[in-house]
């Protein structure tokens, strides 16, 4: 544990994992100290040195005067001053960058909508600011500021509707944490397709194995970051931005202790200002102290060091090693019969996936899902419907899982099924697993459902052996009926060659 020296302790102003950017930041490469100025001598704020030096970053431009970040994950633990850095940026956007539309949302419609209460606030306190607003509407739920002008600043609810028929400039999405399923994500996000400077901004604390939103935007964030220093070296999409203040991702993996000694990585004060960039000005060493004495380990791991708890940030199958196996052109023969895998979340049974696996004409084996919907009733006639396609090779369905539920109605509709032993399920996930990191011998087009499946699946142990974990991760049917799929394939592969149609699903 490193001690209190009586002198206080001030978190650190630039994060631990950060992506670099293009060129040197200057007023001419980076809006962010403009809207510095606008925070500090138009609105009056007096900003933390993280909150100046985010905004350089995140306001970083391209080449063309474009915003570069078009997608910025910033993670930083609770109270440091997250939401007050989102007011400031849709506030600047609106008065001084002229965004048509910034959409402010949250998981909790509370927390966006208090958030926007705050920006009102500011904006009725200065006077100059104030006399452009030509209306505010109060409504629950829609609540919106608009200008003279026609700039609006309006909340959105993180649901599968929310922002749907709107074109945002800027989005912000608060607490992306919460976000367990990508219905509120693709909904809003998509604001911004058509926009010539878009920019989305997720601001949250570190989630566990249920933020799949998060878990999946974090992963494909981190191919940007480089080492300390210097500038963006090509590696990842330059167009997603990670700023992430958090302790190393292996000091606290083993101090799960009571009391907490000076051997506990938890109490070491080095880590509060890894994660607390606030530490020293707002936040105080007594108020960690206070928390971490208070809190269960997971709560003060994720809410105080900003770390992921319950989580798989070392997934099975990592980011790298599944993107080495992506074909976006990918394709099954026409003539081909596929096998396919069906499967049904857990516990709420509220999704269903249908995948395939077939042999390409180079030898390598095709995974996709071909559908992924909510609820159950359509799965039946969906099947059907690609059996009579398809003649596919086998359909296999785990009747001891959650999908058991659709064998009355596959029997009923005379669809044939293979039901897979708890055995065939652990070789084939093994198999799976096999196939991707070590042979190199399945090949898929990159499918977001598919893709943040794997990038949160845990492992459910059995013994000697493993399969994908229902309980320790989100929502995996898409992941397990690839999985079925390719057992499926690989065990009846001699029986592929027959009459099918063609392969447009």
């Amino acid at each position: 544990m490193t001690a209190s020296s009586g002198l206080t302790l001030f978190g650190d102003e630039v994060p631990r994992l950060w992506t670099r950017p293009l060129r040197k930041l200057t007023p001419e490469t980076s809006y962010g100290f403009e809207a510095i100025q606008f925070a500090e001598q138009v609105i009056g704020l007096t900003l933390l040195p993280w909150q100046r030096w985010l905004l350089i970053h995140l306001l970083e431009l391209t080449e063309t005067g474009g915003y570069r970040f078009r997608t910025a994950v910033v993670l930083v633990a609770r109270q440091n001053g997250k939401s007050l850095l989102l007011q400031v940026i849709a506030l600047w956007r609106m008065y001084i960058d002229g965004a048509n539309l910034v959409i402010g949302t949250a998981q909790n419609l509370d927390i966006a909508e208090e958030t926007w209460q705050g920006a009102v606030d500011m904006v009725k306190s200065v006077p100059e600011l104030a006399a452009e607003i030509a209306h505010i509407d109060l409504a629950n739920g829609k609540k919106a500021l608009k200008l003279q002008r026609g700039e609006r600043y309006k909340v959105a609810a993180a649901s599968r509707r929310g922002g749907r028929g709107l074109s945002g400039d800027f989005v912000a999405l608060d607490e992306l944490r919460e976000h367990q399923t990508w219905d509120a994500w693709a909904a809003v996000t998509k604001t911004t397709m058509a926009r010539p400077k878009p920019q989305i901004a997720c601001f949250s604390n570190a989630g566990d194995s249920k933020s799949v939103v998060l878990s999946f935007l974090r992963k494909q964030a981190t191919f940007t970051v480089g080492d300390s220093g210097g500038l963006w070296d090509g590696k990842g999409d330059r167009s997603i931005g990670l700023f992430e203040w958090s302790p190393p991702d292996d000091v606290l993996c083993s101090c799960h202790v009571r009391p907490h000694t000076d051997a506990c990585a938890l109490a070491d004060r080095r880590y509060w200002a890894m994660a607390n960039p606030a530490l020293g000005h707002t936040i105080t060493e007594d108020a960690i102290g206070s928390a971490m004495g208070t809190d269960p380990d997971d709560v003060f791991l994720t809410e105080v060091l900003c770390r992921w708890v319950d989580g798989v940030l070392e997934p099975v199958i990592t980011a790298g090693e599944w993107n080495l196996v992506c074909d976006p052109d990918s394709r099954i023969p026409d003539e081909y019969n596929p096998a396919i895998g069906i499967d049904v979340a857990y516990p709420e049974r509220d999704w269903s996936a249908i995948s395939v696996a077939g042999l390409r004409e180079d030898g390598l084996v095709h995974v996709e899902v071909v559908d992924y919907r909510r609820g159950t009733e359509w799965v039946v006639p969906r099947v059907v419907e690609l059996r009579d396609k398809l003649w596919p090779m086998c359909i296999t369905l785990d009747v001891g899982g959650p999908a058991g539920m659709l064998k009355a109605g596959l029997e009923a509709a005379d669809v044939e099924f293979e039901e897979p032993t708890m055995r065939d399920i652990t070789q084939g996930t093994g198999d799976f697993v096999q196939a991707v990191i070590e042979s190199k011998t399945i090949r898929h087009i990159g499918q977001v459902e598919l893709t943040a499946a794997l990038s949160s699946a845990a492992k459910r142990d059995l013994g000697d052996s493993w399969t994908w974990s229902r309980k320790g991760s989100p929502d995996i049917c898409p992941l397990v009926s690839a999985t079925l799929a390719y057992w499926g394939h690989q065990k009846n592969a001699h029986l592929a060659m027959g009459t099918a149609g063609a392969w447009s699903l």
